[in-house]
């Protein structure tokens, strides 16, 4: 039985030591996936545990999915600032009010994508605020939204525009396979054009920083994919490469440990293997079919460069499957583990920093 109840129990005292990172979750456009994704979620796996989370979203639409899914949740409506929760408990600040009377088919187009919009919307607002340590997005659709009168261009576009970020990078995440793109969602046929060797070289660099910050102390060994068969083969199959060279050498005279450009067919079952930390991959299916290949249900979406942490899944709104029961909430899953993962590493770099700073400022005084 689903019950929607307000203010129910009493946020927990933070340990002081190590306290829980706040992660605000986008429950995702209504009528795709996104609800079941964040319901069987929070079914699945006792998320306090690792985060104190609080999702953005709809109570009846998840109410409604719930029920349908027979998953025994307790909705408990909150206000902006995550509180810790028991087990079998969603907590979901209240940003839309559908009442579809059938859930997703029942729910109108252009409110559902208006209502996706301002989740994303207040989840940026809280991050740069510093409500949360961390945003996690169920997938919305760029189409829908722009087609109800919102310029938006995706999420990492629309979270660097509000929090001024210049360079920023698009990093997909798994267990034996990370990769970071310079192009994204543009044709096949307007990449080349794109490559330019200030735009690889900063990819490069972002994508260095970022695996600094949150997921290794060491540097990062770096390899950057050829954009045509057998890395051009000396010019007769493009010249491309000679960007991306330039781009490699200047980062290399900057001291990063990266390499390339290495011949994409044989370079990701290298990386896979160990033998780098992340590719980085000139155009986006360059990158996503092999790491789908290994990680189709657990890869995260990450954004680098942001002045706070943003992960996602890795996939669509389904609207094909919507309402069907059949979704995985696999990468969801993971993403807020892995957001959790990096705000614990973000906050012990601080700690780090703060206790060089300080040895270094007790010597001064006392030498």
């Amino acid at each position: 039985m689903v019950i929607l109840t307000t203010g129910t129990f009493s946020p927990m005292s933070y340990r002081k030591k190590d306290p829980k990172p706040r992660i605000a979750i986008t429950m995702g456009d209504p009528r795709g996936i996104g609800p079941e994704v964040v319901a069987k979620a929070f079914a699945r796996v006792h998320l306090s545990k690792v985060c104190t989370p609080l999702v953005l979203g709809d109570g009846p639409i998840l109410a409604k999915t719930i029920k349908s899914l027979r998953l025994g949740l307790e909705i408990v409506e909150v206000g902006e600032q995550p509180q810790e929760v028991q087990p079998g408990v969603l907590p979901v600040f209240l940003l839309s009010n559908l009442h579809a009377r059938r859930v997703p088919e029942g729910i109108p187009p252009e409110e559902s994508s208006r209502a996706s919009f301002a989740y994303v919307e207040r989840a940026g607002k809280m991050a740069l605020d510093g409500k949360v340590e961390a945003i996690v997005t169920a997938p919305v659709s760029k189409e829908a939204i722009y087609g109800a009168g919102i310029p938006f261009q995706g999420h990492t576009e629309y979270l660097a525009e509000i929090s001024g970020t210049k360079k920023f990078v698009m990093m997909l995440v798994g267990k034996r396979l990370k990769v970071a793109l310079v192009t994204t969602h543009i044709p096949l046929g307007a990449v080349p054009k794109y490559l330019q060797e200030e735009k690889i070289l900063s990819v490069i660099e972002v994508t260095r920083q970022g695996l600094l910050n949150y997921f290794q102390e060491n540097e990062p060994s770096i390899a950057v994919a050829a954009l045509n068969p057998h890395a051009g083969e000396g010019g007769l199959f493009g010249k491309e490469e000679r960007i991306i060279s330039r781009a490699v050498q200047r980062a290399r005279q900057k001291g990063i440990s990266v390499s390339g450009p290495w011949p994409a067919d044989s370079l990701f079952h290298r990386a896979q293997r160990g033998e780098f930390e992340v590719v980085v991959c000139m155009y986006h299916d360059q990158g996503l079919i092999p790491l789908k290949l290994l990680h189709f249900d657990s890869a995260v979406n990450v954004t680098l460069g942001l002045p706070f942490i943003r992960t996602s899944v890795d996939h669509g709104v389904a609207y094909d499957i919507a309402g069907r029961g059949v979704a995985s909430s696999r990468s969801l899953e993971e993403a807020i583990r892995l957001a959790a993962h990096m705000a614990r590493r973000k906050e012990k770099n601080k700690s780090l920093a703060g206790r060089r700073f300080t040895l270094l400022d007790s010597k001064h005084l006392t030498g």
